[in-house]
């Protein structure tokens, strides 16, 4: 990826005690050799099977001693079970200091201080990465300079035209794409997992290397776990019998408005229950409910602006305790909450790249990415901003303007969506909990399949009503386009010369455009026909060539190449398991994983 030259900052190594031998984790010594062969794979590759299968009998034992609650069937139990690999460090051979913290971690006794911990429960690669932590470009110096809009009044007003009229309400004429409509919130969640852009400004020029990337550039769900039950306990329950390492998350409460959600097999109100605790947890006074703040505690706060994306978190922080019921199920020696986070993030990763990015940029160019994207391990990275603010910004005009959320909201607005994620409305509503299988190929019945919309450079009419905004949808792509031209963004040709690809003509860019569209784009001097701004452009490329159900040669090279070089440069990736990595958690087809079987074994699509 290139950047300005500069020496890559070197990382501290931890000083190794006399007589330890050197261990890595992730690329650096590690002066905790069992951390090395908890997260190497190199004992116990994915997959592997255990030493002793456990029969149908024991896993019902080990289920009812723990009054376990499964979320799929007996069969499908036993088979995860014994796909479950043996412990490569068990609790026993853990540190002495390490295991003495664990049992004062139980609800009785809560005590942090001094506590010695696995690094196992923090986010790692802060610890081993070196430029992780901020913003860059993918295209050179000379490809920016050569093609970028000049930062100039006349054209930061061309693109105030040009985002209003992409945001003129009634455009969205176009049908619905092939992608079911949760990807366009499992988009928001990724988003939300990788970068978080603070500071830059949008009325100067800026230099992406200077800007602070708040989310760590890896797949590695930091915005779920947070620091870990060691720094953030109040995310975690800590168990008060059974495994000490059996740590889950907090799930949070309803307010009683009546049945709502999944309604299973019933396929109709009638298998509607009234839920309970199908929200993420959040700060209430139970003195004074009126006073409470409802502000949902989870890892990051983007992820309860509205309500399906926090439904989504609420949905994966029960997919992360259904792991930590199958390892107790498993009988699993080691440390749980390492090994179910291990497990929960390489599921995720898979279905991030084989289910979403593969309907996203298309299955060849995944491929591609995956065949000829070879970073080392820890080698610097710097976000490229040709991604985070232009390529992976296509989920603005996916959007739907209405949703089927369940039988008893058949046709939710965007507005009600934004709405029931906010006070007087939480916790939750019981009969405004998401029914997924309307998002989602889980194959239960429901009358209606939501579809994202096609991708394309109009955005839903239904954002100019969202509660305490005003003008929205301008806002959003005017800002979406100054971002791009107040950091120096290649133009949209100039990437597809970057990438070695056919750029799109003037005719394409201005295909099945409105009258006062084209005119902007053919104003001073055609400037931004010639310098297509780049969000604009991978729009447009999307729906003129791609027909708007995947991002077109450029943005799908964007998008699929930053995903790639993420992973292979994470130590602990699945990406780079010893062996090879095959999902071994229940799913519809085996050795294979989907955001869909994700939701189904995190229990969510059943009443």
């Amino acid at each position: 990826m290139a950047s300005k030259s500069r020496a890559p900052s070197k990382t501290p190594r931890a000083a190794k005690p006399k007589g330890v031998p050197a261990f890595t984790v992730n690329g650096i010594e590690s002066p905790q050799p069992f951390l090395a062969v908890q997260l190497s794979d190199s004992a116990t590759p994915s997959g592997a099977a255990r030493k002793a299968a456990m029969s149908p009998e024991e896993v019902s034992a080990r289920v009812r001693e723990f009054n376990l609650k499964p979320t799929v069937s007996e069969e499908q139990l036993y088979e995860a079970v014994n796909r479950i690999s043996d412990a490569a460090v068990s609790i026993a051979e853990l540190p002495e200091d390490i295991r003495e913290t664990i049992a004062t971690l139980k609800p009785a006794i809560r005590s942090f201080h001094g506590a010695k911990m696995s690094l196992a429960w923090f986010t790692l690669l802060p610890l081993a990465s070196p430029c992780a932590d901020k913003f860059g470009y993918m295209s050179s110096w000379l490809t920016r300079a050569a093609t970028r809009l000049q930062f100039t009044p006349a054209n930061q007003a061309l693109l105030d035209t040009l985002g209003d009229l992409m945001a003129d309400p009634g455009r969205e004429t176009s049908p619905d794409s092939v992608n079911p409509a949760g990807f366009t919130y499992v988009g928001q969640f990724i988003d939300h997992d990788i970068t978080l852009d603070v500071s830059s400004p949008l009325d100067a020029e800026t230099d992406a290397e200077t800007i602070h990337n708040m989310r760590t550039p890896a797949l590695d769900l930091d915005s779920l776990y947070g620091d870990g039950p060691a720094l953030q306990p109040f995310f975690y329950v800590f168990p008060s019998s059974g495994p000490s390492t059996a740590i889950k998350f907090e799930l949070g409460t309803n307010r009683n408005a009546g049945p709502g959600g999944p309604a299973g097999n019933a396929g109709d109100e009638s298998g509607m229950q009234v839920q309970t605790d199908f929200d993420v947890p959040r700060v209430h006074n139970p003195l004074n409910p009126g006073a409470s703040s409802n502000t949902a505690i989870i890892g990051d706060p983007r992820n309860d602006e509205n309500l399906i994306v926090a439904q989504f978190h609420h949905a994966m922080l029960r997919f992360h305790n259904q792991v930590v019921d199958l390892l107790v199920a498993a009988n699993f020696g080691g440390d749980i909450f390492t090994e179910a986070k291990r497990l929960v993030t390489h599921h995720y990763q898979w279905a991030v790249v084989y289910d979403f990015l593969t309907r996203i940029c298309g299955s060849a160019t995944v491929t591609n990415a995956i065949n000829t994207v070879n970073p080392p391990i820890n080698s610097p990275f710097r976000m490229p901003v040709e991604f985070a603010v232009a390529a992976y910004r296509f989920g603005h005009s996916m959007v739907r303007d209405n949703y089927w959320l369940s039988f008893r909201f058949r046709n939710a607005t965007m507005a009600q969506v934004f709405k029931f994620a906010r006070n007087p409305n939480l916790p939750v509503l019981s009969n405004w909990v998401v029914d997924f299988n309307a998002f989602f190929d889980t194959g239960v019945p429901v009358p209606v399949n939501n579809k994202a919309r096609r991708i394309d450079s109009v955005l839903a009419s239904e954002l100019e009503n969202l509660p305490g905004f005003t003008g929205i949808m301008k806002v959003l792509a005017r800002r979406n386009l100054q971002r791009g031209l107040a950091l120096g963004l290649p133009s949209g040709q100039g990437m597809a010369k970057h990438f070695r690809v056919q750029p799109m003509t003037s005719a394409q860019l201005t295909q099945g455009l409105p009258a006062n569209e084209i005119a902007a784009l053919n104003a001073g001097g055609q400037v931004l026909l010639k310098k297509t701004p780049l969000w604009y452009y991978v729009l447009r490329e999307a729906a003129v060539p791609g027909g708007g159900d995947r991002l077109g040669p450029v943005g799908g090279r964007i998008v699929a190449r930053t995903f790639v070089r993420m992973l292979k440069r994470d130590g602990n990736s699945f990406l780079n398991v010893n062996g090879g990595f095959t999902p071994i958690l229940p799913s519809k087809v085996s050795g294979t994983f989907t955001f869909a079987d994700l939701l189904i074994f995190a229990g969510v699509t059943q009443p």
